[in-house]
């Protein structure tokens, strides 16, 4: 970051050339007039300058009158209107006392100069604080939460900072934040607030420049006027000209809590112009993924920056409340009770703190036997025997990922035994924050004992086994902790429930180490299970597992949307709010995969976003919301409302999850099949692959799925590059499971033989063929429609003419009657006709082209990109047609024409296919009527 831009007073004519924000022009600090180090500003003594800024200069003092040292702030000269309000406001400020906020002692005029005279801060500022030391967030935000209250209280006294930032905030040597300089900037704003009109981007060049009126950046008020603040904190509306009111504050607060939370400023900029633009767009930029912060600050802090000040949080009050979430409440502190134990209460105290120490050690025995050296080096041989090459690629990161949970967990262990002992948390609920923290570490138990026993299927998967543990977040908010429901005062009832919960673990890891049958029959015993246990809690978590399997199932055996609305319910009853959240969440998932349910999928919005609201983690469960309402409208194929959901789902789960979360990915892979084609829609798949790439590994199965809908979603000459090392990454990693390198390659063929490279399809098909019949009947195999397109495909290389068309038209009978079946029933078709008309049947081959045309007729409008595969299609049409003696057929040239104008408009990539056409056109003696 430019260090010019931190604590300056722009100079609009200067600021309208767009310098470098560290330019002499820009940067100014203005020298006070007559002050002199020995001189005397009423009864103060000036001693020696501390530091000057935009404002003047800060000189420490002498009080002769109460015998101490002060600090005096000696302020420009301003002109004799401005010097009345800034001495105005400076005695108001001298009226505000706050354990937060800097003294002021006096404020007067001497020498045509208004000085205002402070305590004496002896310590350092934010900005010094944080580079002294390595800091925890929590310390971050307690510091700033202090600040804040002192924003608060003057905010109450009808004052505005207007210059928040580290600079004016010091914290003192007992560790309290102090603010400086409320309200004392105020004098360099005009009088009358001043709305800055036509403000938008330029049109014309491109530049990216702001327009203000009519020139750029031109944000005159009169010609001496400034705009005073320190750039990089200034608020869209003090940029604007308008009169900062304290929601400016806010922004300003939360701009510098961003940059100490995440080591960045939340409007990175090269020049001024620049800062602005992004500025008043509300361009802030997504909080970078950092281990260790909570999912819920990056919300909070993101809605402070909120370009509408009525986007922002109602007051500092408010914001404080939210940035307090996951922290004690009510501290209590330790007094000494009398002068005469003085010396006995502080020797307790040392021994205390040195007992807590001994006491609050994080669990380290209960760790080491979870994720200790032989647990490690255990994991670490199984990976390798399973999956030696691919092992070397992925063990780094798993165990980067187990180190910082064991790490993490232990951190936690130990701020809630230490806020325990020192009376910030009550017995019951340090019960409930180590039961949390139980449940956490016995996942991470099941993790380490499943990657210690791993066989190449868990090998596989191990960045998503060791990425997907539970949250500790969750352990550490106090207030949805204190808001559960207790176990079971029988000691019987209430070991069963913590013994179901062990099992729900267990479950889990299982799904994520893709066990998908054996979670699912664990699922099932542990719904029956909890029905014989008079706690509502433990059943709804039961459903809700269950449930969320049953949507990782291929085919939908149609009792998923009964079994969630049973999590629903079972979640109101419990009061467990973000079980309902999650369950009716998925139930829109749910109904969106059948037609008829869409309308009642869609009704459910609203009660979905309230209940995620009142979960304990509202963000994250709002973005699954969003996310699964626009799965609805995609399939109401309404993409413009489903791209505004996916848009919005995408917006929240970067703030809650993190921008690199699989989540992320996955609505960013469906706002690419809600966008159209082009730049945007590659730019959206191209950020999804790296993130599973680097959160699940290249030879995961989500992974290679990525890949492929990318291909299928990429311009086709594109396709081939995105499928293959996904194809590579399997043959290296994963050579005896046929059934995912038999998919890959049957994408691989798809994209050749659009292309027009028959050869490199024939061999591809052959391959794909081969491996799919050799997976038969495995537990992960193929879908038979898989399958039965590789067969169909592979035969009309090899001529196996008669036994591909049994298993085409078999899996055509299959083939579910629903909205996302259609394009596999428009492929099936066409690999049918093209093995029937080489298999002698030409008017059998007609039916199912036409048959397959019309599927794609109904899928084109809305998915242009597979165009190409009905001008394919329609090509074989006319091949069957001309068998039946029907070249000359007025519907014939008519079919031909469309299939030619498409690969005469398609560009070079077509340019085989576009060949093969317009042979096909000689061949039926048209070339006279065919074709302009």
């Amino acid at each position: 970051m430019d260090p010019g831009i931190h604590d300056t007073a722009l100079q609009t004519t200067g600021l309208a050339a767009s310098p470098k924000l560290g330019d002499p022009e820009v940067s100014t600090a203005i020298e006070p007039s007559t002050t002199v180090a020995g001189g005397k500003l009423g009864r103060f003594m000036i001693l020696e300058p501390l530091g000057s800024g935009a404002m003047g200069v800060v000189y420490t003092a002498y009080d002769e009158t109460l015998d101490r040292k002060v600090a005096v702030k000696v302020l420009r000269d301003t002109g004799e209107s401005a010097q009345r309000r800034l001495l105005r406001e400076a005695q108001a400020m001298a009226r505000v006392s706050h354990p937060n906020v800097v003294t002021v002692l006096e404020a007067g005029m001497a020498g045509g100069q208004v000085y205002v005279a402070m305590e004496f801060i002896r310590g350092q500022t934010l900005g010094g604080w944080m580079q002294a030391t390595l800091r925890e967030w929590h310390e971050i935000v307690e510091v700033f939460v202090q600040a804040g209250r002192g924003l608060a209280a003057a905010h109450t006294a009808g004052l505005v900072h207007r210059d928040f930032k580290p600079s004016n905030v010091m914290i003192d040597e007992a560790g309290r934040a102090r603010v400086l300089d409320f309200g004392l900037v105020r004098a360099a704003v005009p009088e009358a607030p001043r709305a800055v009109t036509g403000v938008r981007s330029s049109s014309g060049s491109g530049s990216g420049n702001i327009s203000v009126g009519n020139s750029k950046l031109d944000m005159h008020l009169t010609h001496d006027d400034q705009i005073v603040g320190t750039p990089a904190y200034m608020a869209p509306e003090h940029w604007q000209g308008l009169s900062p009111e304290p929601a400016a504050d806010q922004f300003s607060f939360c701009v510098a809590l961003y940059e100490c939370l995440y080591g960045a400023s939340p409007f990175p900029y090269g020049d001024a112009a620049e800062l602005v633009l992004k500025v008043l767009h509300g361009q802030a930029a997504e909080p970078p993924r950092k281990r260790g912060l909570p999912a819920w600050l990056a919300p909070v802090v993101m809605r402070g920056l909120k370009n509408d000040p009525k986007d922002r949080f109602p007051g500092m009050p408010a914001l404080l409340a939210a940035l307090d979430r996951g922290r004690a409440r009510g501290r209590r502190r330790w007094v000494v009770v009398t002068a005469l134990l003085g010396l006995v209460a502080g020797a307790a105290i040392v021994f205390a703190r040195a007992s807590d120490d001994r006491t609050c050690t994080g669990a380290p025995e209960e760790l080491s036997r979870v994720w200790g050296q032989a647990r490690r080096d255990a994991v670490a041989t199984a990976l390798g025997a399973a999956a030696p090459g691919y092992a070397s690629v992925v063990w780094p990161r798993v165990q980067e990922e187990l180190d910082g949970y064991a790490a993490g967990w232990r951190a936690s262990h130990r701020e809630a035994c230490l806020a325990h002992l020192h009376g910030q948390r009550s017995g019951t609920l340090l019960d409930q924050q180590m039961r949390c923290l139980d449940q956490r570490l016995q996942a991470l138990a099941e993790t380490v004992a499943t990657l210690a026993a791993a066989d190449a299927d868990v090998a596989l998967r191990a960045l998503e086994v060791a990425g997907d543990l539970p949250r500790l977040e969750g352990c550490r908010n106090l207030e949805a902790l204190s808001s559960e429901q207790p176990p079971p005062d029988d000691p019987e009832s209430a070991a069963r429930v913590a013994e179901l919960r062990g099992q729900i673990t267990q479950a889990q890891v299982l799904a994520r180490s893709g066990r998908l049958p054996d979670a699912m029959a664990r699922a099932s015993e542990l719904v029956n299970a909890s029905e014989a246990i008079d706690y509502l809690p433990v059943r709804a978590e039961a459903l809700l597992l269950r449930s969320r399997l049953d949507l990782h199932q291929p085919v939908q055996k149609g009792d998923e949307i009964d079994r969630l609305t049973q999590a629903i319910g079972a979640g109101f009853e419990a009061r467990a709010d973000g079980i309902a959240a999650e369950a009716l969440a998925l139930r829109i998932y749910a109904m969106a995969r059948q037609p008829g349910l869409v309308p009642r999928a869609l009704a459910d919005e609203p009660l979905a976003l309230a209940l995620a609201e009142r979960s304990s983690t509202p963000a994250a469960l709002r973005g699954l919301v969003l996310n699964n309402i626009g799965t609805a409208h995609l399939a109401q194929q309404d993409p413009a409302q489903a791209r505004r959901y996916f848009s919005e789902a995408l917006a929240v789960r970067e703030v809650a999850l993190g921008a690199d979360d699989r989540e992320v990915a996955y609505t960013l892979i469906n706002l690419a099949l809600a966008s159209d084609a082009g730049p945007e829609r590659e730019r959206l798949l191209a950020r999804a692959l790296a993130i599973l790439e680097l959160e699940l590994g290249p030879a995961h199965p989500e992974t290679i799925d990525a890949r492929l809908t990318a291909a299928h979603l990429a311009d086709v000459a594109a396709g081939p590059g995105l499928v293959r090392p996904g194809c590579v990454a399997l043959d290296r990693f994963l050579a005896g499971d046929f059934a995912p390198r038999a998919r890959c390659l049957l994408y691989l063929g798809r994209l050749a033989l659009e292309l027009g490279d028959d050869d490199e399809a024939e061999f591809v098909f052959a391959t794909g063929a081969a491996l799919g019949e050799r997976d038969a009947g495995g537990s992960k195999g193929l879908t038979e429609l898989e399958l039965a397109a590789l067969v169909g495909y592979a035969a009309l290389g090899s001529g196996a003419y008669d036994a591909a068309i049994r298993q085409l038209e078999a899996a055509l009978a299959n083939l579910p009657q629903a909205w996302w079946s259609r394009l596999d029933a428009a492929e099936l078709r066409s690999i049918l006709g093209h093995n029937l008309l080489a298999a002698g049947q030409p008017a059998l081959a007609r039916d199912a082209f036409a048959s397959s045309i019309a599927d794609y007729a109904a899928i084109v409008d809305g998915e242009p990109r597979f165009m190409a595969s009905m001008a394919r299609t329609r090509r074989g049409l006319v091949e069957a047609l001309v068998a039946l003696d029907l070249a000359r057929a007025a519907d014939t040239r008519s079919i031909l024409q469309a299939s030619l104008d498409f690969y005469r408009g398609a560009g070079p990539s077509f340019a085989r296919q576009l060949a093969r056409t317009e042979r096909l056109v000689a061949l039926t003696a048209a070339g006279d009527t065919v074709g302009p």
